[in-house]
């Protein structure tokens, strides 16, 4: 199933002008020392078993690396208009989110979507419109990048809890659990850089419950999910 939003996306922003459970709660052992969390989640994939996966799962794990990349890509063009971290930050988070998916596609032999193009190129059409319509609309003010930044979370948690829904492959889900991890965080500090400047973002793809209770929730830091997402393990911090 592809998704075809970049029109709704569009027309949105238009309009728009409780702690993770420990390891140890879940009765997990939890790893002594410092420990790097994406060295420990590229261990626990590599040690999942290699499956058939069927053609609708690869076509959202094809097309989920070219929208990873125009989330990294708009935020990077975003870094070079505005003064603000938020840009940069999240940038390095959706290039580790573009390497898991990459993962998932040099496990299965499948093709890259995103190899040899630089930075605003895509190889599906779809998201090249959307690359470039989302930049008109950041390019206009600090508000309406923010704005972007929020709407391309949002959508973002909509697809991927999507693939979480109809895929029954451990190695897939458990990146899918760690990138919806790592997106809920995202969408915290565009929803908290948007309040600081009396602007309140609303949800446009997921549920407003839901947005209500990441935004209400504290960040999740130094947490690995397993496929399930429960937690994996702790890391990144010493004990």
């Amino acid at each position: 199933m592809r998704f075809r939003t970049a029109a709704l996306i569009v027309a949105g922003l238009a309009l728009l002008f409780t702690p993770a459970p420990t390891a140890e709660a879940q009765g997990r052992p939890q790893p002594s020392g410092t420990f790097d969390c994406q060295r420990v989640l590229a261990d626990y994939f590599d040690s999942l078993p290699v499956n058939v996966l069927d053609q609708e799962t690869i076509d959202m794990v094809t097309l989920l690396r070219e929208e990873e990349k125009l989330a990294r890509d708009v935020y990077l063009s975003l870094t070079a208009l505005y003064s603000i971290q938020v840009f940069p930050n999240i940038a390095r988070s959706e290039q580790q989110h573009m390497d898991l998916v990459a993962k998932i596609l040099e496990r299965y032999e499948l093709p890259d979507p995103a190899a040899g193009n630089g930075i605003g190129v895509f190889t599906d059409p779809w998201v090249q419109d959307m690359f470039d319509q989302l930049m008109a609309i950041g390019e206009t003010s600090l508000i309406n990048a923010l704005i972007v930044g929020a709407t391309i979370e949002d959508v973002d948690i909509l697809h991927l809890q999507h693939i979480l829904d109809h895929s029954d492959f451990d190695d897939v889900n458990v990146i899918v659990q760690n990138m919806i991890a790592g997106s809920r965080n995202h969408m915290r500090s565009f929803f908290g850089a948007l309040e600081q400047r009396g602007v309140i973002y609303e949800a446009q793809y997921i549920e407003q419950t839901l947005l209500d209770f990441i935004v209400s929730t504290p960040m999740e830091t130094a947490v690995i999910y397993d496929e399930n997402g429960d937690v994996l393990a702790e890391c990144g911090r010493p004990r």
